[in-house]
């Protein structure tokens, strides 16, 4: 039988979905909203489907063959799975139920009821089997004698979605996890960051281990790939890395490999060499290395085998198999001329950019390099495959318009354009260079090369000349090896530009596989056709041949740290003991065939072998008297900050462990293999290599490496990786040494529940019921930072009202319980993010409410609270588009000012806030200034405060005579009417003698001085004469006509003797009548000569009538003036046309940016 593509309905908007070969994870793509689906179908000659970027996926699947074994070891599998992850589904290969299966996913329920029976039990109803089942699960002391049921799955088992059934195949569907303990120890190890979490992490594993050694199942391959890994770096065991999943079980109990040697892939050799199925198993370094040395290997196959040892992914756009260009594509390749050959002693990035600019570069940096981005790039790998992909994936990557002209039409144009290194793809795949967008042309082959075909005949033929291969070694040390630090990399030119944040887990990056200078290879030269092996040896004299040889020997033992063993024998798999099947199981095999159909074993097991969860939740959920209380859990939740461990304790340990009932050795294997990755977790490299291993196995010595463990972790890992199988203590064993402290214990038994897949808002409210209860006060403060990481993500997840209530209150336990340092860098980025969202949130106005705030004050001190939360508030105050959050962070802003003092609250507060006057300042914002400025006194307006608003209106008026962008006048305008609105609430709270003297005497009225600039908007001259009148009413009559009326006289002046607008009467283009009924409506001016009705009739009405005739004296030309336009008379009612019955202008909030 042919290895099957798994594939879909590719398109932009459905896209492909892919799996390369069998018994391999293969990478699920899912649309950018879940649904719908593409249909899955095999295809038997389909042909490798270009993926997206894999990291970016959220689920896996995984197939396993199932047409060359026979009905009862996939009835064992499946058995297995239904055990271990009862919640799966198996289900024929359909669209819908595909679609069921990942929109079940996605709505984060499909554990929802265990989760929901843990919240019934912890608020204090009754206890059902599920809550009672899962807390003896994850290790409640308290729950070890509950009846205990198989109906969930433990939280450190990867999760199974489904079990989908095709012909000769059945596929594991389940979430993709972040990162492998591979990507963490390769790429980020600095990410663990102290001994606590790595014994954390080594307890989740044991938990796991201990749960299926429990029911009699062994993992069979458990090394760092197989340990998944999620954002917050917890621990799922995957299933579909289990050697039951991988192997074929003979009756005497030995594996064997379920690849059939007849398999292969109707594909071109890229695909067939770099196929999960051949590369995903350990690979022998030491072997390959030597056959690619000696010519037995070629130049192509042996840097597949690199980039995998990298851990580079095909189809990994952000991290894709590289390959070096080794022609420039100007002439045909010819061995016999140096020209057109590229100068593999350099990196693309030094070719492309010269020594110059690098030097200029590594010199000038604050972070001295010359490489600023990876050898290959996202950028260049779509842009590569551009004819071949979505054009989705083109705009995310590449450019997010989609301009097909500005792709490189050719490959020297292309060699040209790009720093960075090649693909294999342009050694083995002629349908790159096809494009499937009609826009875009094909890529254009060179003039030598009449045809892709050819193309990639010759351009592969080149990559295995002698020429290539007496310099290979030099690209090599340069992308893979020694050249990569030290001062090698500074000669090279190769200094990469370290990650910003090492403590952030990563799945890619430069790995250095090498510290020593690659050996040259041997002067083994391949003919034209690349795929024969035809070789021609040179001859070399016996101390030429044996000087290679001992430096080839010699740089294969400096890196045999490629070549990890976690197995203590990989060729052992005992026989399983019969499993007991837990209700909800149901079988009904019928082994015999019916009518002649081959497949009826497959289809008997598939229709009688299902998870019924209907039955299953019902038999959980059925409530039951169990004599066990919230008090049961606390008292476990408990912790010793130290974390110490006693060296004689784990001695004592030691000596009483032993192997549990029913233990068996490929029960121990899994044993074995936990010590070397634990070792591994602390070394940072790997505990055995093949010549190690067998140096112990047979003589019982162990790795010097040994030396450099710590006392306490060498006890452990000794204990794991004894020689006799017999003497191994089983995995329960280690899970209750005291190598793990009670504060371990209890961040784990506190943070289970939380991993399963249920709604963020239940695993919330559960979390906050225990931190209410005190069980985080009672772990320590250390044990809930650890807690932290795992929690906040879920607070940040809280958006509704009902969400929000626990979501706080887990905060406030977290404020109370965590260190400084701890709420500054885990708790502050989290509260952040909340009030950074700029749409309304009942988390984010609890967050802003006083209580709160104070609290975080206590525990971060005066002057991190105003470097990292009072700038929030403020943010929130003056940018926030919903008045809940604007009122919460005044009441915040005001609260706080006495507490900060005049300069702090001048600097920090007031200044913030003014510097947002024209750039959308609510109301309430202006309001809140002149709170605190009431709330500080009357000396503190006159002293601080009008200096500062008067400035500001001056520098405006200054700033309205230049010529200036209409972005600029605008903001201009605004903020001279934010300004007067501030000034006029200024003005309310202090007496007129005050006013007189700081505003009007001996200098001109601010509002005076802004009416009389010819150049400004007319909705700030309306504004500006609403606050004059209110100004006045505010200074009493006497006032008005003693200082404010002669400085108007000017005004009254030119408006006097000024021509009306040509296009209009009024300011509504037409006369109109100003009665009592009109008096309270919204006026607005149409043109500078609206500013007599504006000013005029106000006045008249404040004075007198009289006595404004008096103090104006060009008083007859503007009443004919209102008279002529406005019907107005002296006899009319006089009325204050810009201001309310109250008496207070309401101007500003009349005006926006657009009429300005």
């Amino acid at each position: 039988m042919r290895c099957r593509a798994l594939s879909g309905c590719g398109s932009e908007s459905s896209p492909t979905y892919h799996l390369t070969s069998p018994f391999s994870t293969g990478s699920l793509i899912p649309p950018s909203t879940s649904v719908p689906l593409p249909l899955f179908s095999v295809d038997e000659n389909a042909q490798h489907q270009d993926a997206k970027d894999s990291s970016k996926n959220s689920f896996s699947c995984v197939n396993l063959q199932s047409s060359s074994i026979n009905s009862s070891e996939k009835f064992l599998r499946l058995k297995i799975l239904s055990v271990l992850s009862p919640h799966a589904i198996s289900c024929r290969n359909s669209y819908s139920a595909i679609k069921d299966l990942v929109l079940k996913y996605l709505s984060e329920s499909t554990e929802d009821y265990v989760v929901s029976s843990l919240n019934s039990f912890v608020e204090g109803e009754s206890a059902d089997r599920y809550s009672i089942n899962f807390l003896k699960l994850v290790g409640f002391p308290s729950f070890a004698g509950s009846p205990f049921q198989r109906c969930l799955r433990h939280p450190n088992i990867s999760p199974l979605l489904g079990v989908i059934n095709a012909s000769g195949y059945d596929y594991l569907l389940h979430p993709k996890a972040s990162f492998t303990l591979e990507n963490i120890l390769h790429f980020s190890p600095n990410c663990l960051r102290s001994d606590w979490q790595i014994r954390f992490l080594i307890y989740q594993m044991f938990s796991a281990l201990t749960y299926i050694h429990d029911l009699g199942i062994p993992h069979g391959n458990l090394c760092p790939s197989s340990i998944l890994l999620s954002d917050s770096l917890w621990v799922w065991l995957s299933l579909a890395d289990m050697s039951i999943m991988k192997h074929r079980i003979s009756e005497n109990g030995q594996i064997s490999s379920l690849s059939d040697p007849n398999h292969h892939i109707n594909c071109f050799s890229c695909q067939a060499i770099h196929s999960n199925a051949q590369l995903s198993a350990p690979i022998n370094w030491h072997s390959i290395f030597l056959k690619w040395w000696k010519g037995e290997l070629s130049n192509y196959e042996y840097l597949l085998v690199l980039n995998k040892l990298a851990g580079r992914r095909w189809g990994d756009h952000t991290f894709h198999t590289v390959m070096p260009w080794v022609i420039d594509f100007t002439i045909k390749p010819d061995e016999k001329s140096d020209f057109g050959w590229r100068d593999l002693k350099k990196s693309k990035w030094r070719l492309a950019k010269g020594d110059e600019q690098l030097d200029f570069t590594y010199s000038t940096s604050e972070i001295p390099h010359h490489v600023s981005d990876e050898c290959l790039s996202e950028l260049a790998v779509c842009s590569y495959k551009a004819r071949r992909l979505p054009l989705n994936i083109l705009r995310s990557a590449v450019r997010s318009v989609y301009e097909p002209n500005e792709y490189p039409s050719n490959m020297q144009r292309l060699y040209q354009w790009t720093p960075d290194e090649s693909i294999p793809e342009f050694y083995s795949d002629p349908r790159i260079f096809s494009s499937i967008h009609s826009e875009m042309s094909d890529l254009a082959v060179p003039s030598w090369s009449s045809s892709p075909e050819e193309f990639i005949f010759e351009h592969r033929k080149a990559l295995e000349s002698d020429h290539v291969s007496s310099q290979l070694h030099h690209w090599i040390d340069i992308t893979f090896g020694y050249k990569l630090s030290g001062e090698a990399s500074i000669e090279a030119k190769n200094v990469m530009l370290p990650v910003a944040d090492i403590s952030v887990p990563r799945s890619m990056g430069r790995r250095q596989l090498f510290t020593r200078p690659h050996p040259m290879r041997r002067n083994v030269k391949y003919r034209s056709d690349y795929t024969s092996r035809n070789k021609a040896n040179y001859n070399l004299t016996a101390s030429e041949f044996l000087e290679n040889l001992e430096e080839a020997i010699s740089f294969c033992d400096s890196a045999r740290h490629l070549n990890p063993v976690y197995s203590y024998d990989k060729n052992l798999l005992g026989k399983f003991r019969v499993l007991d099947f837990p209700q909800g199981i149901h079988l009904n095999v019928d082994n015999g065939k019916s009518n002649g159909d081959d497949n009826a074993d497959d289809k008997a097991i598939f229709n009688n072998v299902y998870w019924n969860m209907d039955y299953l939740e019902a038999a959980g959920s059925s409530s039951v008297s169990f004599p066990f209380g919230l008090g049961h859990l606390l008292v476990f939740l408990e912790g010793d900050d130290n974390g110490s461990t006693s060296f004689q304790e784990l001695l004592r340990w030691r000596h009483l462990s032993s192997p549990s009932r029913g233990y068996s050795e490929d029960l121990a294997g899994d044993v074995f293999s936990i010590g070397c990755i634990m070792a591994e977790l602390y070394l940072r490299k790997p505990l055995f290599d093949p010549v190690s291993l067998c140096e112990y196995k047979e003589n019982g010595v162990l790795p010097g490496s040994m030396q450099e463990l710590p006392p306490c972790v060498a006890v452990l890992v000794e204990a794991a990786i004894q020689r006799d199988w017999k003497s191994r203590p089983a995995a329960k064993c280690f899970l209750e040494s005291p190598y793990f402290s009670a504060s371990i214990r209890g961040v784990y038994l506190f943070l289970a529940p939380l991993q399963l897949l249920s709604r963020p808002g239940s695993r919330l409210r559960y979390a906050a019921r225990l931190a209410i209860e005190g069980a985080l006060k009672a772990m320590g403060t250390y044990a809930a930072e650890m807690c932290a990481s795992y929690c906040l993500p879920l607070i940040m997840s809280a958006i509704s009202d009902f969400e929000a209530e626990p979501a706080l209150c887990l905060l406030k336990e977290f404020l109370k319980c965590l260190d400084t340092w701890a709420i500054r860098e885990l708790l502050l980025p989290t509260i952040q993010k909340i009030l950074h969202a700029s749409e309304y949130s009942h988390l984010k106005v609890s967050i802003l409410q006083e209580s709160f705030v104070r609290d975080l004050w206590k525990q971060l001190g005066k002057q991190a609270y105003l470097e990292s939360f009072h700038p929030l508030v403020i943010s929130n105050l003056c940018n926030s588009h919903d008045k809940v959050s604007v009122s919460v962070a005044s009441v915040v802003l005001i609260g706080s000012s006495e507490e900060l003092g005049i300069p702090i609250t001048i600097h920090q507060t007031l200044l913030p806030v003014i510097y947002c006057f024209g750039k959308g300042l609510s109301a309430d914002g202006i309001d809140t200034l002149v709170r605190v400025g009431g709330l500080l006194g009357k000396n503190f307006i006159v002293r601080q405060l009008l200096p500062l608003i008067r400035n500001l209106i001056l520098t405006c008026v200054d700033a309205s005579y230049a010529s200036k962008p209409e972005p600029m006048r605008s903001w201009i305008g605004l903020a001279l009417i934010d300004s007067f609105s501030f000034l006029d609430g200024l003005v309310s709270l202090l007496p007129s003698e005050i006013i007189l003297r700081e505003l009007v005497q001996e200098q001109t009225c601010l509002h005076v001085k802004v009416l009389m600039q010819t150049n400004l908007d007319l909705p700030v001259l309306q504004a500006t004469a609403s606050a004059l009148i209110a100004f006045c009413q505010r200074i009493g009559s006497e006032s008005t006509a003693s200082f404010i009326v002669p400085q108007l006289k000017a005004i009254f002046d030119a408006l006097a003797f000024s021509q009306p607008p040509t296009s209009e009467v009024g300011s509504n283009g037409k006369s109109m009548k100003v009665s009592t009924s009109k008096s309270e409506e919204k006026f607005q001016i149409g043109s500078r000569m609206d500013l007599v009705l504006f000013l005029y009739p106000s006045l008249a009405c404040l004075i007198g009538i009289e006595r404004l005739r008096q103090c104006c004296s060009t008083w007859f030309l503007l009443e004919q003036i209102l008279n002529r336009d406005h019907n107005w008379q002296s006899t009319t009612p006089l009325n204050c046309f810009s201001t309310g019955s109250d008496g207070q202008f309401r101007s500003r909030k009349e005006f926006s940016v657009a009429q300005i």
